[in-house]
């Protein structure tokens, strides 16, 4: 009986994993299209959906700095011309 119970705490021992957990795989995207990404799982393809949504924001806020930008430009001018 003693025997047996070493056996089985040594087959225990065998098996136990002392390698840590994989990485998880650093997330894709912005944090505003992440929870798109999941739907996958039910058929859609989240990652081509998230992606066009992502450019689809990017090019709204580089539309949106430009504006600014120009905004900013002319008020500057219309400073300068003011005597």
């Amino acid at each position: 009986m003693r025997m047996a119970s070493l056996l089985l705490v040594a087959a225990i021992a065998a098996c136990a994993d002392d390698e840590p957990p994989p990485p998880e795989p650093e997330a894709r995207g912005r944090a505003e299209t992440r929870s798109i990404r999941n739907t996958e799982a039910i058929g859609y393809s989240g990652d081509a959906i998230a992606d066009k949504l992502d450019a689809s924001l990017e090019a709204q806020e580089e539309a949106e700095r430009r504006r600014r930008a120009q905004a900013e430009q002319q008020a500057d001018g219309a400073g300068e011309a003011a005597p």
